[in-house]
């Protein structure tokens, strides 16, 4: 078994975790919609749990997807599906956001942000030691 080092990351896996990821994420979140569950203009305490549970659900599902196939370094790569999140959010705000004036820098505050970030990668994390401890 190979030693966990930076050089055992896999880009495309962790980058296909996410995709994987953010898809069930969407699904759910779709889902509690149509539910009525939560809305656009529902912004309560049940309904964060509800969002909370689906980032849950999505990341925990893309990160076992990823340790699955990768087997090795499984938190290395559970962090780097959370990292992309970064990695998109801001490419999106700055390449699509910014023109057309649409940008998302303060809809969240930071605690948010940053509690939303490691509930990712807590879930990407343990997702991604599940799958790669199933043989």
């Amino acid at each position: 078994m190979a030693t966990p080092t930076v050089r055992t990351l896999r880009p495309s896996w962790i980058a296909f975790g996410w995709f994987i990821a953010v898809a069930v994420t969407s699904f759910m979140l779709l889902a509690l919609n149509a539910a009525g569950l939560i809305t656009d203009t529902l912004v309560t305490g049940a309904a964060n749990r509800w969002v909370a549970l689906a980032f849950v659900v999505g990341f925990l599902a893309g990160g076992f997807f990823t340790g699955a196939r990768v087997r090795v370094a499984p938190v290395l790569h559970g962090l780097g599906i959370a990292a992309f999140s970064v990695v998109v959010w801001l490419g999106v705000n700055l390449l699509i956001g910014e023109p057309i004036g649409a940008s998302a820098w303060n809809v969240l505050s930071a605690a948010s942000a940053a509690t939303m970030l490691a509930l990712q990668a807590l879930a990407a994390v343990m997702g991604a030691r599940w799958g790669a401890r199933m043989k």
